[in-house]
């Protein structure tokens, strides 16, 4: 029995907090935080913001997903944008990630959990576990294929040199794209088969995800200084008409 996954109707907290492999600059905040997609489509979850702007919480209804013979493939997304109050001075990188859940893969089916941090939204076209497209977005993916039946949990460590940072720039606020992919899938199409996966609470115990942030200092830029007048040029001087020019 796979525990009835489809019609789970139990809370999901998903949470972040400011931590740190570095010291935090002094000031940081988390201002807002907004969820789009299919996996958090309005009316399905509510956001919540500590106090001190430190951490927050999304609890989200049902993010599961599910392949049938009449199904065969399904996948769900929720995007998370979350807006933080950054000193000037200062960028930052997710360094890594936590998530729990559970998948349910009978034989002959696949379920398969990505996840993708950015900075401007950037979306990879071929989804490739561990694809760095030039430091724009991280691409993360775990499979799990049937047969399966078991909780998961997910460490993303991520190598700050090649992470995705916040842009150096004047702008006080910086926002974290989180996006988050649960896919369920059929591999035999005529086959009485089916696949689950979940990013949820277990058992009604809330779990979490959590992500931990680097941060480093930018590095002021180079000042092109301003052009002088260069005044009224000076003529060249004549050119001998009788020697021709030399190459090598």
């Amino acid at each position: 029995m796979w525990r009835g996954l489809a019609h789970l109707t139990g809370l999901l907290v998903l949470a972040l907090s400011i931590q740190s492999n570095a010291q935090t600059p002094p000031g940081v905040r988390i201002q807002s935080i907004q969820a789009v997609g299919s996996g958090c489509p309005v009316g399905s979850h509510s956001a919540n913001i500590s106090p001190d702007g430190q951490t927050f919480s999304l609890l989200l209804d049902n993010f599961v997903a599910s392949s049938t013979m009449q199904n065969p493939i399904a996948r769900l997304m929720c995007e998370l944008k979350v807006s933080f109050y950054v000193p000037a001075g200062w960028t930052f990188a997710v360094l890594s990630a936590d998530y729990r859940g559970f998948a349910y893969a009978e034989a002959g089916t696949v379920t398969q959990h990505q996840a993708l941090y950015s900075f401007d939204g950037s979306k990879p076209k071929n989804e490739r576990p561990g694809y760095e497209n030039g430091g724009t977005y991280n691409f993360r993916a775990q499979e799990f294929r049937g047969p399966y039946n078991d909780n998961y949990y997910i460490k993303h460590n991520i190598d700050p040199r090649v992470a995705p940072w916040a842009p150096c720039s004047s702008q006080s606020v910086q926002t974290l794209y989180v996006t988050t992919f649960l896919m369920a899938r059929n591999l035999n199409l005529s086959s009485l088969v089916e696949s689950t996966i979940s990013l949820d609470s277990i058992d009604g115990q809330v779990q979490s995800q959590r992500y931990s942030l680097a941060w480093k200092q930018c590095t002021p830029s180079r000042v092109t200084p301003p052009t002088k007048d260069p005044g009224t040029p000076r003529p060249a001087p004549p050119r001998d008409p009788g020697r021709p020019p030399r190459y090598r």
